[in-house]
């Protein structure tokens, strides 16, 4: 976007708005200046009127003084056209004839006045003249607008200026590095005040990252420390003496081991934004691998799995990445369904409430029954946008369906 877009925007409309006005201002000119007209020929048939009232009540001859008014006693002595145009619009006082002849009619006690006005009509007979006049008028009007709207552009680049600097701080920081200490070189006008707050926001924003960061760092340490600690702990069990019991609990817990570091792995490539490179996996290895981790969620339940996944399908996303996402929506369909059928990945549970769907994606936001977090379709969410991947969920009270789809 230009930066200049704002004040020629805010010019054009002064100048747009200038000569809508002069636009304006001329045609209501020109009704101003029938209706002036008329009301002249009103007022000398009113006069006319009156003569003629006292002429009749003192008993003398009925005589106009203006040769254009002529006065009838009777209805039925007006012209034929006259009356035609009456019939048509019995409430006109104003008479256009086709014929181009323009006239007035007064009606008053002792008959009709008719005024025949095609002469006097000064607007019609000058319409070109005044045409003339508000055209020469609205040229300077335009002139006029334009070295308003220049000056105006002017001042607005003056005024501006301090803002355009402040995009230009903004725009040319380094991505990895947000901007400091500009504020001091602005005034205290109302840009000043916003670069104060600006730059007071992003001082924030940067303690925030810096707190992120050392938190990722830390929290990777910390977590794989122990993580290794415990690998090495249950390589030393596995060479010992086990029962068969105990064999079986310890594969159990390594495998939930290498599901916390590979978790941890994503989840952490995931915070630093890193981009992961284009990778070809097969699904139904994963799927099979993810059902004998949550298995124990449909013990001593009625629920029937269905797998419709080709061996041989692949879908582009690292194995870390797909495991987390199915593991997930895997772990939820079996959690929440305690009979029906669960097709991968579908369910016949009961479904998502209409109001919880809203923000089902969003930390912490679980069903009323849920005895998790709330954080696994969070991840799921996150994964999905990371690695530009479309997911839908479809939900009702016959169960819940999540579609992911891979460009």
């Amino acid at each position: 976007m230009k930066k200049n877009q704002l004040r020629t925007q805010i010019i054009s409309f002064f100048v747009a708005l200038t000569l809508l006005i002069s636009v304006i201002y001329g045609l209501m000119s020109f009704v101003f200046a029938y209706y002036v007209e008329d009301h002249f020929f009103n007022a000398f048939i009113d006069i006319e009127s009156q003569a003629i009232s006292q002429q009749i009540e003192q008993g003398q001859a009925v005589n106009p003084r203006l040769d254009f008014v002529i006065f009838y006693a009777e209805y039925s002595e007006l012209p034929p056209d006259i009356k035609q145009y009456l019939t048509l619009y019995p409430d006109r006082t104003e008479i256009p004839l086709g014929n181009g002849e323009h006239f007035h009619l007064k009606q008053f006690k002792h008959g009709y006045l008719l005024a025949n006005v095609s002469n006097q009509l000064f607007v019609s007979s000058a319409k070109n003249e005044l045409l003339s006049y508000l055209l020469v008028i609205f040229a300077f009007v335009t002139v006029i607008a334009i070295l308003m709207g220049v000056a105006a552009y002017l001042v607005a680049k003056r005024l501006l200026k301090p803002l355009d600097e402040l995009i230009t701080i903004i725009e040319q920081a380094p991505v990895d590095q947000l901007p400091t200490g500009f504020a001091k070189h602005f005034k205290s006008s109302e840009i000043g005040t916003f670069a104060n707050a600006l730059e007071q926001a992003l001082t924030r924003i940067h303690a925030f990252i810096k707190r992120e960061q050392l938190f990722t760092r830390d929290i990777s340490h910390e977590l794989r420390t122990p993580v290794t600690i415990s690998q090495g702990a249950i390589t030393l069990l596995k060479k010992t003496t086990l029962t068969e019991k105990q064999t079986d609990l310890i594969a159990r817990v390594e495998q939930a081991q290498k599901q916390i570091e590979q978790s941890l792995t994503t989840l952490l490539a995931l915070a630093r934004e890193e981009t992961n490179q284009p990778a070809q996996t097969r699904i139904l290895p994963l799927i099979e691998h993810c059902i004998l981790q949550q298995h124990s969620y449909l013990a001593g339940k009625n629920v029937k799995l269905i797998v419709n996944v080709k061996p041989q399908q692949m879908a582009p996303i690292a194995e870390t990445p797909l495991l987390i996402l199915l593991n997930n929506l895997i772990g939820n369909a079996f959690k929440y369904t305690h009979s029906g059928i669960i097709e991968i990945i579908r369910d016949s549970g009961e479904g998502i409430s209409p109001h919880v769907q809203q923000h089902i994606f969003e930390a912490g936001v679980k069903g009323g029954n849920s005895q998790g977090l709330g954080m696994g379709l969070n991840i799921v969410k996150r994964l999905c946008e990371h690695l530009a991947i479309d997911y839908t969920l479809n939900s009702s009270d016959t169960g819940s369906e999540f579609i992911i789809t891979f460009k």
